[in-house]
């Protein structure tokens, strides 16, 4: 179904306008005079297209030209040449670099080359290619000197220009007659076998084209489905033979695949115009391709919505950006025609690329769970606006994996790829849950990063990236109790009103943070830094002593601060959440003294996420303006008179908290 789908995309973008000829990217000319004469090598490279803001150098990369189909790929100790088209080892004989092949195999290989060129000037008699195959013979035997630039690289691809021409050799017209004959002749439909894509009667194709722009660690050309050792060689069936499919099935669905990875497909119809990017990359050796049975709007920006790129979405037709702005949001959307949506996500290692995931689904399933994903992931930032002043909408995908990688890989080299695939499909369809080693690695990571928020250098990246795992978190705990069939849902803000025990006890951690800092100020190590990892896994054992030295921090507080209504805000706080565990507060300096301790001794790993949503949410309301105190009070009247800060009682003129100042 895989390769069917990729057909049909061929088909209905057209990607192979021309079965004997394909786009590759050519990198130098060579224009060839009368008697074979060397006019010249010239640089046909152009700048690599690059993400707007991208502080990556952009790398001189060949431009997309019509040339002679090229094989699948070759080996062996003689590989054949390409017509009239390829690199440096084969049109000039030069090994780049120099020690890479021995003289005797660039002899034999520039002499491939030349063979075929001197096959077709004596078939076809144009002068154009005679003096081609002149100067390839000249070269060759040491009369003629060819002087190559130190940027030609190994695998650039050469051209032939006659004299001052624009048009190549290879597409003046009796070449291309000629090279359409050779072509057909050795594509000969052999009865026997049946395409397992188009049900028809084929010639089996032996090699499949390789995949560009799969990303891996080393090779850059890879094979989707490599049948090259005897063991994948099934009852006697060889090679391709064991799965048949027609050289043309195979053209177009690796054609598809290869501009479905590209990161900007040029159009086969004109090089110089490219299509729309149709893929995201989760991580270093990870990426995923979508588009739809028929041409729409979702396949051709579905990337767009996934990394939240608002700049390059407002930039789409009204409709398109109203659509992505909604699902932001969390709020469905009514597609005009749903149509069938495909995804493939594909992983790159050692020379293969492997299938991490194959997805079939409906544009509207996916945009409504989109929807859902969006919502799911809606939670208040602690982490400041970045410069521009304004955080995105919602979490971009690559984002949310990057921050559950180790900081000692680099960041996108440490998400296994089974997480991200796993996580980018419960994005896509909303009755799955969210993988639950991308959740136990969400609280690890928030945990051991809690305390690096103070760095000068990375202290924005680890604030945002604490935020995006706690978004993980939420969105894993709604997921499960919505299947679970759960009415309460963790909600977007501080919740005065939960009363799971690991979401209170969480909480209760950033007030007691927030005491210590009203008390000492900055320190070198606070609760949080020392006690946070303990306090999440065996409460029982950490609170108590904290809980001491919070009384402690209240009178040095009092006595230091000129804000006492708020330590009386605090301490009223702790009372009330140490309530909910029946914990005796005895107010004593006493240093012996002993809670009565009802916390839990430990808490599950969904309590445990519950704590970090707890603190998250808490850390973030203890930090309100006065203005966003106000709407908050109004929004939750009902809760705990502990949550009401600077709200009147009893129609008095001073509240509780303002007569304790005044003391």
């Amino acid at each position: 179904m895989i390769l069917k789908a990729l057909y049909d995309l061929a088909q209905r973008e057209d990607l192979v306008p021309d079965p004997d000829f394909e786009i590759k990217p050519v990198s130098w000319i060579i224009r060839v005079g009368d008697s074979g004469q060397c006019l010249g090598i010239e640089p046909l490279k152009q700048a690599e297209r690059i993400p707007e803001g991208s502080k990556k150098k952009p790398r001189m990369l060949g431009m997309p030209k019509l040339v002679p189909k090229q094989l699948p790929s070759r080996s062996g100790k003689h590989p054949p040449a390409e017509f009239f088209v390829d690199n440096p080892l084969y049109v000039l004989g030069k090994s780049i670099p120099a020690e890479k092949y021995k003289p005797l195999i660039c002899k034999t290989r520039q002499d491939l080359f030349a063979d075929r060129i001197k096959l077709c000037a004596e078939e076809s008699g144009d002068k154009a290619v005679k003096d081609c195959a002149l100067f390839l013979q000249k070269h060759a035997c040491g009369e003629l000197e060819v002087t190559i630039s130190s940027e030609m690289k190994g695998n650039d691809l050469i051209v032939f220009s006659y004299q001052m021409e624009e048009s190549f050799v290879h597409q003046r017209p009796i070449v291309v007659k000629y090279w359409r004959k050779i072509n057909a002749d050795s594509h000969r439909t052999k009865e026997g076998s049946i395409c397992l894509i188009t049900g028809e009667f084929c010639t089996p194709a032996r090699k499949h084209k390789k995949l560009k722009n799969v990303p891996q660690k080393k090779v850059s050309d890879i094979a989707l489905a490599p049948c090259n050792q005897s063991a994948f060689e099934s009852y006697g069936w060889g090679k391709g033979l064991n799965a048949v499919i027609s050289e043309k099935s195979s053209d177009f669905a690796m054609t598809a695949l290869n501009r479905l990875l590209h990161p900007n497909p040029p159009d086969p119809h004109d090089p110089n115009q490219i299509l729309s990017k149709q893929n995201i990359h989760l991580s270093s050796d990870t990426v995923v391709c979508y588009w739809t049975r028929n041409k729409s709007a979702l396949s051709d920006s579905f990337g767009l919505s996934i990394e939240v790129d608002e700049e390059k979405v407002e930039a789409k037709p009204a409709q398109v950006a109203e659509m992505y702005k909604s699902l932001w949001k969390g709020i469905p959307y009514k597609l005009d025609k749903p149509d069938e949506f495909y995804s493939l996500v594909l992983s790159g290692d050692q020379g293969r690329a492997t299938v991490r995931d194959w997805i079939e689904s409906n544009t509207q399933h996916v945009v409504d769970s989109l929807a859902q994903y969006f919502a799911d992931l809606r939670i208040e930032r602690c982490c400041p606006a970045p410069k521009n002043g304004k955080h995105p909408e919602s979490f971009s995908l690559p984002l949310l994996l990057e921050s559950l990688a180790d900081p000692k890989d680099r960041r996108k080299e440490g998400i296994p790829s089974v997480i991200g695939a796993q996580f980018y499909r419960a994005s896509i369809d909303k009755k799955l849950l969210f993988p639950q080693p991308a959740f136990s690695r969400a609280i690890l990571r928030y945990r051991a990063e809690l305390g690096k928020e103070n760095d000068e250098k990375k202290g924005w990246f680890v604030k945002n990236w604490n935020d995006a795992r706690a978004a993980i978190i939420k969105a894993y705990l709604n997921r499960k109790h919505r299947k679970e069939s759960k009415e309460k849902e963790v909600l977007e803000k501080m919740n005065p009103t939960c009363t799971d025990k690991g979401y209170l006890l969480g909480q209760l951690m950033s007030v007691l943070e927030k005491l210590q800092a009203e008390a000492l100020g900055s320190v070198n190590a606070s609760i949080v830094d020392r006690y946070f990892a303990g306090a999440s896994a065996s409460p029982k054992s950490v609170f108590g002593n904290l809980l001491r030295n919070a009384r402690h921090h209240a009178r040095k507080a009092k006595d230091e601060s000129k804000n006492k209504g708020q330590i009386f805000n605090l301490e009223r706080l702790i009372d009330q959440i140490c309530s909910q565990f029946d914990v005796s507060l005895k107010k004593t300096e006493d240093p012996k003294a002993i809670y009565e301790n009802g916390f839990p001794s430990y808490l599950s790993q969904e309590q445990q996420g519950m704590f970090v949503l707890g603190y998250h949410q808490m850390r973030k309301w203890l930090w309100m303006t006065r203005k966003e105190r106000d709407i908050w009070n109004a929004e939750h009247s009902d809760a705990s008179r502990a949550y009401l800060w600077g709200k009147k009682e009893n129609n008095l003129e001073t509240s509780t908290e303002e007569k304790g100042e005044n003391q």
